[in-house]
């Protein structure tokens, strides 16, 4: 539901990236195969992988650093102190699997930089990365926009034949 509690029947900007995020992998479901890991899906959904287990990770820590601040004066403690806690070596063990999947995310963020959307779900792939970064921070998400932004600009729907974005709405 959205924000405005007065319309039910309204779709939340939530709800639509979920929906967006979902498209390409219901699609490839449907083509049995699993997309290509080095293609621009398959990129896109190794980063979002990564990201979701990244987030839990994260959400792991903070609920440790909780308990170790209500039970110890943790953030008064060195780091030797604090690695001496009994959520110590978890925490620290969180820190590096977050550590290496970063990386990945980073690996796989800079190939799906390089890679210009070829169809549709490609694009959705690209959106779902891109807003996915910009709710949690405003990163590096403007080449991936553009892109996306020359994509519509040329395509046209394979039903209809009419471009997906109005030319009054182009950025040419």
């Amino acid at each position: 539901m959205s924000e405005d509690k007065d319309d039910p029947t309204a779709i939340s900007r939530r709800t639509l990236l979920g929906a967006t995020s979902a498209a390409p992998l219901v699609c490839t479901a449907l083509e049995s195969a699993p997309p290509a890991k080095d293609s621009l899906v398959g990129r896109c959904a190794q980063w979002l992988a990564a990201e979701f287990e990244a987030d839990a990770l994260a959400r792991r820590w903070a609920a440790l650093e909780i308990v170790a601040a209500s039970g110890y004066d943790y953030f008064r403690l060195s780091d030797h102190q604090r690695r001496g806690l009994p959520m110590g070596p978890e925490m620290a063990a969180i820190e590096v699997q977050l550590n290496d999947l970063w990386n990945d995310q980073k690996g796989h963020f800079n190939a799906v930089a390089k890679m210009a959307p070829k169809n549709i779900h490609e694009v959705a792939s690209l959106l779902v990365v891109a807003a996915t970064i910009d709710a949690r921070d405003t990163g590096p998400t403007g080449p991936l926009l553009r892109r996306v932004m020359k994509f519509f600009d040329k395509a046209t729907c394979p039903g209809c034949g009419k471009p997906y974005v109005a030319a009054e709405l182009s950025s040419r």
